[in-house]
């Protein structure tokens, strides 16, 4: 169980900073760490509400990297702020 005090879960380590001192817009690949990827959209011909995701990088398609999606459930994020 969390509370507001609480930096770790059960059987967790305890987090590497303290959430509050986090930036309330983080920077993806700086503040947290995420690497960036190109992903290409591509529209079902049988299906106008699917779409499927597939990752520009090669070695990825062979490590068989791909999102199937219902096209409603897929968002901007940038129009979510």
């Amino acid at each position: 169980m969390w509370t507001d005090r609480q930096t770790k879960s059960r059987g967790a380590q305890a987090l590497p900073t303290d959430w509050r001192d986090q930036p309330v817009d983080p920077d993806l690949e700086e503040n947290l760490g995420y690497e960036l990827i190109a992903w290409e959209k591509i529209n079902v011909v049988d299906d106008p509400d699917q779409v499927i995701f597939l990752p520009d990088s090669e070695e990825q398609l062979r490590d068989d990297a791909f999102i199937v999606s219902s096209e409603s459930a897929v968002c901007d994020l940038t129009d979510k702020r």
